[in-house]
């Protein structure tokens, strides 16, 4: 099974201070690629409601290289791997001008669509081709642990406009969140690298999450986001100097 291709404009809005897409905006469409795969594939939000199913962001790692410029045409191109446990998983590169610059793999698990319970892979009960082509499945075992130093960094309520179809904060909003909390003098000499992000509890509406972080090397900084002391996601973020 080759990879689904999927195109677009990247927009101004979608672009950083650098004119450098957004890790909001690459978590967006690295969503919207695996959407419309589905869609192609036949097996669309509304065909999976029917069984009362959705499919969750669970990890994602995304890794630069580059980055498209705002009005420049971007192709996404998205395949599926074997399962691993109870995970899904698929990797996504973003191109332009014929030339990769982003790569990202996530782990998504079923849940039920009601009560969000993870369900086995086995219940997925329709045919879906997965990619047998070399994988590096190590997002499926990523874990994050808190670094003594972390500290509080404020709060972050979460408002209507967070939220998707699934009524929680959507994935890309996380990686807005992570830029709105990191010192502003440090970010202005600095490009987003690589950057991992595990979604371990749900955030709804009118919720507010205690944002801690501290930094754990030179180029790089932990975050996470607690709800009544459970974590509710962590990320790792790493950068370059300008």
């Amino acid at each position: 099974m080759g990879f689904f291709e999927d195109s677009f404009l990247l927009s101004a809005s979608e672009a950083d201070l650098h004119r450098r897409m957004k890790l909001s905006s690459v978590l967006r469409h690295m969503q919207d690629a695996a959407s419309r795969h589905l869609d192609a594939l036949g097996y669309p939000y509304e065909k999976l409601m029917e069984d009362r199913q959705v499919f969750l962001l669970s990890k994602v790692e995304v890794l630069f290289s580059g980055s498209p410029v705002p009005e420049q045409k971007v192709t996404a191109y998205t395949r599926p791997h074997p399962p691993k446990g109870a995970f899904f998983l698929r990797e996504t590169h973003l191109s332009a001008d014929g030339r990769p610059l982003i790569f990202g793999r996530a782990a998504w698990i079923l849940a039920d669509y009601d009560t969000h319970q993870v369900l086995r892979p086995s219940a997925f009960g329709w045919n879906y081709p997965f990619d047998q082509a070399d994988f590096d499945s190590s997002i499926a075992r990523r874990r994050i642990r808190e670094p003594e130093g972390a500290a509080l960094l404020g709060d972050r309520p979460i408002r209507y406009s967070d939220l998707d179809g699934n009524r929680h904060v959507n994935n890309a909003v996380y990686g807005d969140i992570l830029f709105d909390f990191l010192p502003e003098n440090w970010l202005r000499g600095r490009l987003i690298h690589r950057a991992v992000l595990l979604y371990e509890h749900e955030a709804r509406w009118s919720d507010t999450l205690q944002i801690k972080g501290c930094q754990i090397d030179p180029n790089s900084w932990y975050l996470a986001g607690y709800r009544d002391g459970e974590r509710c996601f962590a990320a790792e973020v790493a950068f370059n100097h300008v």
